[in-house]
Order: structure tokens, then sequence, then C-alpha cells
């Protein structure tokens, strides 16, 4: 009888202890599926996470632009007056995500001549026809822009406003002139800066005094590297150099270099009216002259064309810069 007992409690703890070891078993084999549906689940989820694109954004950059004196002449001449027709072979600059050139001179029907032999004022039409063109901001600090006293440079500056096209360089103040003028695209800031090495010094702007941003200013560092804190790309644009020389001098190499010390990723010069070269310092490139875009200076071939030279970044990233010639035709039209 003893053994019978033994025998059945044996039976009944091998039977426990079976079924224990099953249902851990079970449970175990239920966790590794689920485990595996989770890991099949992550697998579907990360398979259709759609692939990350860099965008692309561009910036088309043209060099000296004035619509007076002969140009002028020339759209009354041959188009009625229609200055949009000195754009019409040039429609690739409404490619650019952003349009850049130098406005060489005051647009007003303002003021009065400050008594300069080269003195220039463009008809109020012209920002118009800029517009249309694609033009997304100008620099206008340069050495022309008081041929017509301080009423048509403010008069310039509204007139910019209510057409839509931005500025740099040039202000109602110091602290508008030392402004970086920001232009957002694709989530990025680009920034732009625009200072005069040519002067005019009694255009220089003041605390409550209309005017330019001159390189000559003992603050430029300061103002450069606060310029960048406020941009992801910052872009200084710089009247500077000799007229008419197609390599760079000393001056502006090591002005290059002050600038992009203190924060600038691209340096883009105007002035000498002829194309000077391209350089580089840091990575950086600088374009030490784009030339004429639009003048009327016919007396040699070099005048009477100009670069238009075209950045491209994959989100902050530098991705690849290229330069193309651009001819004017008789009638002043760049093609």
């Amino acid at each position: 009888m003893t053994k019978k007992i033994s025998y059945g409690l044996g039976i009944l703890t091998i039977s426990i202890i079976g079924f224990w070891c099953g249902f851990v078993i079970s449970d175990k084999i239920s966790e590794i599926k689920a485990d595996r549906q989770k890991a099949q689940v992550i697998a579907t989820a990360e398979e259709k996470v759609p692939e990350i694109i860099p965008k692309e954004t561009t910036l088309f950059f043209v060099g000296d632009m004035m619509l007076t004196r002969g140009v002028g002449a020339s759209v009354k001449k041959n188009w009625d007056g229609d200055y949009n027709k000195l754009f019409e072979n040039v429609q690739e600059l409404k490619d650019a995500d952003i349009l850049f050139g130098n406005l060489e001179g005051p647009v007003s029907d303002v003021g009065n001549n400050v008594g300069s032999k080269y003195s220039f004022r463009m008809d109020p039409e012209i920002l118009l026809a800029m517009k249309n063109a694609g033009f997304d901001i100008v620099s206008f600090a340069n050495n022309h822009v008081g041929d017509w006293n301080v009423n048509a440079f403010k008069d310039t500056l509204a007139r910019l406003y209510n057409n839509e096209i931005l500025k740099t360089g040039a202000g109602i103040n110091n602290t508008e002139v030392q402004t970086p003028t920001i232009i957002e695209k694709n989530g990025i800031k680009f920034g732009f800066l625009g200072l005069s090495d040519v002067g005019p010094a009694w255009m220089e702007a003041g605390d409550d005094k209309a005017g330019i941003l001159l390189a000559t200013n003992p603050h430029l560092p300061e103002i450069i590297k606060n310029a960048k804190s406020e941009s992801d790309i910052l872009i200084v644009s710089i009247h500077w150099g000799d007229e008419y020389k197609t390599i760079h001098n000393r001056r502006q190499e090591s002005l290059a270099k002050i600038i992009i010390d203190n924060g600038a990723d691209i340096v883009i010069g105007h002035h000498p009216h002829v194309i000077q070269d391209i350089g580089e310092y840091k990575g950086k490139p600088i374009v030490y002259s784009l030339g004429n875009f639009i003048f009327d200076q016919y007396f040699s071939t070099n005048t009477m064309r100009g670069m238009l030279f075209e950045i491209k970044y994959e989100d902050k990233i530098l991705k690849n810069t290229e330069s193309k010639i651009i001819t004017l035709n008789k009638k002043f039209q760049p093609e």
C-alpha cells in the first residue's frame, strides 16, 4: 500500500513538473513569436520611411546694372521705353532661387545732380522690369549712390521696397546697413551684407543718417560676425578694386581674407566693369569682379560682357559653383 502511494505521488510530481515545464516553454514560445512579430513590424516601418533627399538651392549673381544714359536711349529708340525688353534674352535668370545684382546708381525722379562727370539717375520704370526679370535682391552700396544727392538715395530705398526688391549695403541709418538682409529658402537663411570700398565717404551711414556701409568701417570684423550669427550662409557683396583691370589687387585680396576670417561664406565683388579672376580662401569662393551685366561701355570687348556666377547648395553644404559669360549686344541686351 505504501509503495502504491509513493508510486502515485511520484507520477503526480512528474505530471506537475511536466505541466509546469510545458507552460514555461509555451510561454517562451509565445514571447519569441511576439518578438518576431514586433521585429517584423519595425522592419516594415523602416522600409516605409521615405528616403531623405537633400534640398538644393541655386543662387545667381550678376554684375553692374546701369540702365540710363546710352542704355536708356536704346530702350526709347528700339522698344518705345519698355525696359522689359532688355532682359528678354536672359529668361534663364528666373531659374534661380535667389537672383542678385549690383544697382549702379539711384532710381528716382527727384534730387539734384551733385556735379560728377559720370552721374547716374535711372528711370523708376526699370524696377518693375527688374522684378519681372527675377531679381530678388540688389546691392546699393557703391560709388554712384549719391549722384543725385540724399533725396534721390532715400527715394530709391522706398521704390525698391514698393517693388518688392530687397537691398543690402544701404539704409536709413547705421543699424539698417549693418543688419544682414535675410532670404530664407528651403529652410536655410541666406544672409546678404553689402559694402563699398570706393566710397563715397560722404554717403556713409550714421546713427541718424541715411547712407551706405563702407569697408573702411573700423568695426567691420564685428559687423560681419554679427551678420553671420543671424545667417546660415553669409554672402558679402563688395564694391572694390581698380576699374578695367582683369586681375584683382592686393587690397581686394586682403579684404577678402578679413571678410572670410570673420564668418563670410561667399565674397561677391563688383566695380571694375570687367571680369576679374575667381579665388578661394579656406574653401570659400571669392569672385573678385562680375564685370558689367547691363552697361553702355561699348568702347571695349571686356566692358561689353560680364559673368553669371552660379552657386548650388545641398541643404547648407556647398555643392558646386559655375561661371558663365554674358555678352551685351549693340542694344545693350545681355545674352
